[in-house]
């Protein structure tokens, strides 16, 4: 399952921008901020250039049981 919170939280936490990430991966601003929102849905071959942009793997942007851990270890 999409988990748009924490795609949004590490790009923030990373200090991109929506512009910034949105150039790299070719698509427009407002589709990368629906995705973000979760009013997209997510190719696998988008999830994989975003991960590999944000230096990290679709698993832990995209996977439920990661965005637990990672909200657990933000309190």
């Amino acid at each position: 399952m999409y988990k748009y919170e924490l795609l949004h939280y590490t790009r923030k936490n990373k200090k991109i921008s929506l512009d910034e990430l949105a150039k790299k991966l070719g698509i427009s601003k407002s589709y990368l901020s629906l995705i973000e929102k979760g009013s997209r849905k997510l190719s696998y071959d988008l999830a994989v250039k975003i991960a590999e942009y944000l230096e990290t793997t679709p698993d832990e942007l995209f996977l439920d049981d990661h965005t637990l851990s990672i909200k657990e270890n933000n309190n």
